[in-house]
């Protein structure tokens, strides 16, 4: 299956960014960690969802340990299901756990996604009660959402991308912003608490109308050798006057994975059958430990509302033990190997298995 990251490929060089600012060293201690939890992401037609086992005991299960073992205050769940939106949520905020709410339906015409949209909102509106529950009006949509950038699919649009010439980009950003008007009037209309976006950072994040939203929500996998460097890359969104909210970073789990950001999943070959993990690639969990640790201090030090590790476990890939070529693990960003009973039934019952980067999450929690 095809992680979402493909997408922060394309993304790269999209737009150019503005560096201003500087480092806050102060109260580095006040930021704690969240993660994302996947509730099951349908990416292309056809294929099954990212969850697709799945059960109220092992919801329970896996917010428990978000809650009590990396003590996350907050966690941004998504998926396609707005059944299971719900019902993570639910049991988040019973567990003292804040949420963000981020519905994701991928190449469906633009009316039925602000649909589903607004559903969401609806539904998290009931579970709101003061500043509990956060709205996430989608993620990237000029790549996910049709009608912004040419292409019926995302690997169409995609494609267009890379050829793309600047004579286009008036035009695409100008329907990207139209469409976020659109969506974040049906959001407002459903739901009365704080709204945010899930932009990618160096693209839509910069294109966008941040003007329309309580809190500047970004994906952020870019790379930096310096703190400073982090630093001028956030400063360029305070112009808002707005929170900002990492909702996504993270790193792949081998050597050079940190360096990689978002295109980490390209160590896997998805035409070959099985899928191999490709040669020349080693598994690292000490890089992926150190990565998030890091970015864990920066974002702290840049006294940001909060970040959220994409993602706690990953169970569409699985850890082989035994076979290097086919530990998709590898490729995930999850602070979790998942370890299933049958190694390639997707519904198959699964354990998990802490890895360097969740006991390095969980220190920087305490």
């Amino acid at each position: 299956m095809i992680s979402r990251k493909v997408f922060l490929t394309s993304v790269a060089g999209a737009a150019a960014l503005a560096s201003v600012g500087g480092g806050r060293a102060q109260a580095a201690e006040r930021l704690r960690g969240g993660v994302c939890y996947d509730t099951g992401v349908v990416h292309m037609a056809g294929e099954p969802s990212s969850r697709v086992r799945w059960s109220r005991r092992q919801l329970e299960r896996e917010i428990g340990m978000i809650a009590t073992d990396l003590r996350c205050p907050s966690i941004t769940a998504f998926g396609t299901d707005l059944g299971r939106l719900a019902e993570t949520t639910d049991v988040a905020l019973r567990r003292g756990v804040e949420v963000f709410v981020q519905p994701r339906l991928y190449d469906h015409p633009q009316e039925e996604i602000l649909d589903h949209m607004a559903e969401a909102a609806r539904q998290a509106e009931r579970r709101r009660v003061g500043d509990n529950v956060k709205f996430v009006t989608g993620c990237e949509h000029f790549l996910f959402t049709p009608g912004i950038i040419p292409g019926a699919t995302f690997l169409e649009r995609i494609a267009h991308l890379r050829e793309m010439p600047g004579s286009e980009w008036p035009a695409v950003i100008r329907r990207f912003r139209e469409f976020m008007v659109k969506a974040v009037d049906v959001t407002r209309r459903e739901f009365r608490g704080r709204i945010t976006y899930g932009a990618a950072a160096g693209a839509d994040a910069v294109w966008n109308d941040w003007s329309l939203f309580d809190i500047v929500g970004l994906d952020h996998y870019r790379y930096f050798e310096t703190d400073a460097e982090y630093a001028a890359d956030l400063a360029q969104y305070r112009r808002w006057g707005k929170p900002i909210m990492v909702l996504e970073f993270g790193s792949c789990t081998f050597t050079g994975a940190a360096k990689a950001g978002g295109t980490g999943w390209e160590i896997i070959d998805y035409d070959a059958d099985p899928r191999v993990v490709k040669p020349g690639y080693e598994r690292d969990e000490r890089e992926q430990a150190d990565h998030v640790a890091r970015l864990l201090r920066v974002f702290a030090a840049e006294k940001l509302m909060g970040a959220h590790l994409y993602s706690v476990i990953s169970p569409d890939l699985p850890h082989h033990p035994t076979c290097r070529d086919r530990d998709y693990d590898m490729a995930s960003y999850s602070l979790l190997r998942t370890m299933r009973d049958r190694f390639d039934d997707e519904n198959s019952p699964y354990r998990l298995e802490p890895k360097k980067s969740f006991h390095a999450f969980a220190r920087h929690n305490r």
